[in-house]
């Protein structure tokens, strides 16, 4: 284990090692402080560099790649969304952001500021002021007036607890490829799993703010992107500050993006997903670091202890899932582990359709009951240790999802919860979480198991990771609780409240209790 500060006072000369080009993208290693925007006042000098940089970006020549709409064109044309790679991608694509803007801005200490929607609900004021014309960050969002609000079930503590809980990084940061067999590029785009992360707050502050941020090939347009895009990278600087390792897999830390990004003078930058697990070994840290969730940190630790049974379990489950589940229909299919011990999966295929206000139940049988399979939760005086070591998790992967046309749709997700009131509000405690869509449509679809043709499903499609733990403890000892079955509940709602745009059908749900 590696204490912060000291790996933040000493992380230049590694960043240097890992990257190659550290002085130049970050500005000879200087580590700026990203700071909240809540609060800022319109001249603030991370602010006011922000808006001249664009500014300057926006009036070079197209034939120059930092060019405003030639550097947005690099997230149409590269960021991978779905799977284990939006996070360190998208860290990338801000670094190269970053360097770029102290560059032109002369302002060699330059920070990107953050927008922490969980505290600042409304559009930040410094985006809405005056006109495009004028303000340089101004910028058309016309579903998403400066007074309206982003909800709870979004963005809300609640959220941000079920995320920074999450038990290790593909939980966290989306899932790998299905099938992945190697580091090639190949991967880069292919399908694996979002996790809460990236579907609720990620997706949901895109589909919310509508314009070009609604869509991939146009969202890096709005200035405000890498705000958002700033915040959801702290999120995953906080997993880590809380102890929680990257993914140890190869085919994650060795992973090259390859001629993606652009140093601050225009010529490629090639850099490792191994490269991109550090904040001050890319030349900047969070203002809230030293806060609450700040923690010893280990950055090249393992995802899960050896001696962890649900770390054992989960390790397993990423590598098995896709040669065991395609024959665990219809009951449950026990899968031994070498350290003893096991985990267990089930699956239901499904071919109804959920749209606005018009919900689908999905039940996956377990062939014996629920309350036999999950255990007892550890004792309220069991230590910390204790109760990692007796976690348990239940997830539901919700497979080659159909997605809606309409961003703006969220769908409401419940388990075992009997009836189909459109009216079940997030404070049911069948409650699980809601989903919102962004960039289905955009990865690459070819090689899938069991993919479909993207184009013929309107929206997209895209596979999803629920974690059920919370829901089903709090259910523990109810009647629900001793059925012999999971049953999803997928209630659909968008804002234009159109049945035919917002669409949304799983193909295949799969449940893994570890």
């Amino acid at each position: 284990m590696l204490n912060r500060r000291a790996f933040v006072a000493g992380s230049g000369a590694l960043g240097a090692a890992m990257l190659g080009t550290i002085d130049v993208t970050t500005g000879q290693g200087a580590v700026g402080t990203r700071r909240s925007v809540r609060g800022m006042s319109l001249n603030d000098p991370d602010l006011a560099a922000y808006s001249r940089g664009v500014a300057a970006m926006k009036a070079l020549p197209g034939s120059d790649p930092r060019n405003w709409n030639r550097f947005a064109a690099i997230h149409a044309n590269f960021c991978p969304h779905g799977n284990w790679y939006f996070l360190p991608w998208h860290r990338g694509y801000l670094t190269a952001l970053e360097g770029i803007i102290r560059d032109l801005a002369d302002k060699p200490d330059f920070a990107l500021p953050y927008w922490d929607w969980s505290t600042e609900r409304q559009l930040p004021q410094a985006f809405a002021a005056g006109n495009p014309r004028t303000n340089p960050l101004n910028h058309p969002r016309p579903e998403f007036s400066p007074n309206e609000a982003l909800p709870d079930d979004m963005v809300g503590a609640q959220v941000i607890s079920r995320i920074l809980g999450s038990p290790d990084f593909e939980a966290f940061g989306s899932a790998r490829p299905r099938g992945q067999n190697s580091a090639g590029s190949q991967w880069q785009r292919r399908i694996g799993a979002r996790t809460e992360l990236e579907f609720n707050p990620h997706d949901g502050v895109h589909g919310s703010l509508g314009g070009n941020m609604a869509t991939v090939a146009t969202a890096s347009r709005d200035p405000v992107f890498y705000l958002h895009h700033a915040n959801v990278d702290r999120i995953w600087a906080m997993w880590n500050a809380r102890g929680n390792a990257n993914s140890p897999e190869p085919f994650w830390r060795n992973f090259a993006f390859n001629r993606n990004f652009i140093n601050p003078d225009g010529s490629p930058w090639n850099v490792t997903v191994n490269g991109l697990q550090s904040p001050a070994a890319l030349g900047y840290r969070y203002d809230d670091e030293e806060g609450p969730f700040a923690a010893d940190v280990d950055f090249g630790g393992q995802a899960a202890a050896a001696d962890n049974p649900l770390g054992s379990s989960l390790s397993t489950y990423r590598k098995v899932a896709d040669n065991v589940l395609p024959r665990a229909k219809g009951s449950l299919q026990r899968v031994g582990l070498r350290s003893g011990g096991a985990f267990y999966m089930a699956a239901a295929d499904n071919e109804r359709a959920a749209s606005h206000e018009r919900s689908i139940s999905i039940e996956v049988p377990l062939g014996r009951p629920l309350s036999d399979i999950i255990k007892s939760g550890p004792m309220a005086s069991a230590s910390p240790a204790e109760r990692r070591r007796d976690r348990q998790c239940v997830f539901a992967v919700l497979r080659d999802c159909d997605t809606p046309t309409d961003p703006s749709t969220r769908v409401r997700v419940f388990v075992n919860r009997e009836g189909a009131d459109p009216r079940a509000r997030t404070g049911d405690p069948h409650y699980v979480t809601s989903m919102s869509f962004f960039g289905t449509g955009h990865s690459d679809h070819h090689a899938q198991h069991g993919g479909h043709d993207s184009a013929a499903l309107g929206g997209g499609s895209t596979s999803i990771s629920v974690d059920l733990t919370q829901a089903l403890t709090r259910l523990r000892g109810t009647r629900t609780f001793r059925t012999d079955k999971i049953t999803l509940q997928l209630m659909p709602i968008c804002r234009r409240g159109n049945p035919e745009t917002s669409v949304t059908r799983p193909r295949r749900v799969e449940i893994a209790i570890l």
